[in-house]
């Protein structure tokens, strides 16, 4: 399954017609070599739309085919709990966010994602403790498509000093949080950052 976000509504692409509940209300499209991917896109633009989920046989070669209307962009964030067990947020332009940014050349990908938790939440003695999964989100530039593929890595830290938000980057707000006291279903966040949370939590 690949969730692909366009203007925070999701399309998602599965070979399954067992579906999770959150996305069981979402309008279902049977994938032919007749549909027109980008006219899907431009659908789920409207602002009529609530997304959709779209059921093939082969979900990996209809998101590359999808994928690659796109200039991709490929980023690194960090899922970051302290020792207490707390999880590392942000606030970014008015929504709660988790850390990530774009690779700079000569990086590695979890190099970047370290370097972005550094820089927009002033910690440091992070511990990449492993790859979590990709999300996928898109949006329009001067008239160009782009597609954000962030990487998400867990991350641990003994960090205890003060948290310093990141200006410049629209950061107001840094804290930590009981990611199991939070109710996601309201929670004033990205869409593709609230599948993140949620699959965190059920992983933990």
């Amino acid at each position: 399954m690949y969730k692909f976000f366009i203007n925070d509504k999701p399309l998602i692409i599965t070979s399954s017609e067992e579906l999770i509940p959150r996305f069981q209300q979402l309008r279902k499209v049977s994938y032919t070599s007749a549909i027109n991917l980008m006219d899907l896109v431009r659908q789920i633009e409207d602002p009529q739309s609530t997304g959709c989920v779209l059921i093939c046989e082969d979900s990996t070669e209809v998101f590359m085919m999808l994928k690659s209307n796109f200039t991709t962009i490929h980023a690194g964030g960090g899922i970051v709990f302290n020792s207490k067990k707390e999880l590392l947020i942000m606030k970014r332009l008015g929504k709660w966010d988790l850390p990530k940014g774009k690779i700079d050349p000569g990086e590695t990908i979890e190099e970047g994602a370290k370097r972005e938790v550094e820089e927009e939440c002033g910690i440091n003695e992070l511990k990449i403790e492993r790859f979590f999964e990709n999300s996928y989100h898109t949006y329009k530039l001067q008239g160009h498509r782009f597609l954000k593929a962030t990487h998400w890595y867990l991350m641990e830290t003994g960090f205890e000093g003060n948290l310093v938000p990141q200006l410049e980057e629209s950061i107001t707000e840094v804290k930590w949080v009981d990611l199991s006291e939070i109710d996601l279903s309201t929670y004033d966040t990205y869409e593709s950052i609230r599948e993140i949370l949620i699959e965190v939590q059920s992983r933990k």
